[in-house]
């Protein structure tokens, strides 16, 4: 279980990415699909969100061992309304965010990869 401070310091992080303006929502996950924090609308279900972010990296985690790519990067899957990008914060936790169809992904990604510094951090990991 988390600590409050901690819990505290990581919905403060999640808001902070908000300002980043591509970016609509976001949610720290556990890499066992659990839900950690998160900065998501209403009419998400977070639950089935964390579970499914969790598996979506760790397929692509897998999939980029077994073809021997290196280190894995993020998983973006995109649609006609916008994408969902996620990356590995540390050994415990995984970064999600939803972007609008037009984010520049650039700056989301230089933005997620800070924080997921920042994440593994305060996770210790």
């Amino acid at each position: 279980m988390l600590m409050a401070e901690k819990r505290q310091e990581l919905e403060s992080l999640l808001a902070e990415l908000r300002k980043v303006g591509d970016i609509e929502a976001s949610a720290i996950v556990r890499r066992d699909g659990l839900m950690v924090a998160s900065d998501m609308p209403n009419y998400v279900d977070a639950r089935t969100i964390a579970a499914m972010t969790a598996a979506l990296v760790g397929t692509g985690e897998t999939s980029v061992s077994e073809l021997k790519l290196g280190e894995f990067g993020q998983a973006i899957v995109e649609s006609a309304e916008g994408k969902l990008v996620a990356m590995g914060a540390g050994s415990q936790a995984i970064l999600a965010c939803l972007v609008g169809k037009e984010a520049n992904l650039g700056l989301v990604l230089i933005s997620m990869e800070k924080s997921a510094k920042v994440i593994s951090g305060i996770l210790g990991a």
